[in-house]
């Protein structure tokens, strides 16, 4: 099945597709920079890194938290295809043995080799299953799940997302989900004055946490 076009899908749904893309670049860029740091310790991006990648795991923290206890319930309430709905509430729980890794390894990174290759190993086991997850999720959202999502469903979510979440993500979302979207996609980057306004905060950060990588897929 072709996705729709980003232009018919609720700016949630959108929303939540950029997430998934800015956290799948980012796990990458986490694990690529710990292999380097492991055969350069003591570089001076390992704070800058470690705050970093703390952040990527609380924002897929709550990412799937809000899916949890917001959208699965209510399609399961409303009839939504319950093999569709077991197989994405099954990665999740997969997937949270490969995030409790990670966060350990986020915050055991000290320098040495050793710490920053258990971080690469754990940021790319996270990476390919949280990959996975992401595709089985876009796919039943537009497939077998689609009947029964509505708008009102989608800005429920949204709101809910919104309230759950961190302080801090009120100023670093925005240039965060605007960093990967295509020109047809800006719809889902919510507070757009405050993507402009921050996204220079943002380029800084990265630069710090990942030093000279190539942008992989921003789209500035």
């Amino acid at each position: 099945m072709n996705n729709p076009s980003p232009h018919r899908l609720p700016k949630p749904h959108l929303t939540m597709i950029l997430a998934h893309r800015a956290m799948l670049r980012d796990l990458d860029r986490v694990s690529r920079t710990a292999a380097d740091l492991a055969e350069r310790p003591g570089d001076g991006r390992v704070p800058h890194l470690t705050r970093y990648a703390g952040r990527i795991c609380e924002l897929i923290a709550h990412h799937h938290e809000g899916e949890d206890e917001i959208l699965w319930p209510a399609l399961h309430e409303r009839g939504a295809d319950a093999e569709a709905l077991e197989l994405l509430q099954t990665e999740h729980a997969e997937l949270e043995a490969r995030q409790a890794r990670l966060v350990r390894a986020v915050a055991g990174l000290r320098g040495g080799a050793d710490s920053a290759r258990e971080l690469e190993k754990a940021a790319r086991a996270t990476h390919e299953l949280l990959g996975t997850h992401t595709a089985d999720e876009e796919r039943e959202l537009v497939g077998r799940l689609a009947p029964h999502l509505d708008a009102a469903l989608w800005k429920n979510f949204e709101r809910g997302m919104v309230r759950s979440a961190p302080k801090w993500t009120l100023s670093f979302m925005p240039p965060w989900l605007a960093s990967v979207a295509e020109p047809e996609e800006r719809a889902g980057v919510p507070a757009r004055p405050v993507a402009r306004l921050m996204r220079g905060s943002l380029r800084r950060r990265h630069r710090a946490a990942f030093g000279d990588q190539p942008p992989g897929t921003e789209r500035w």
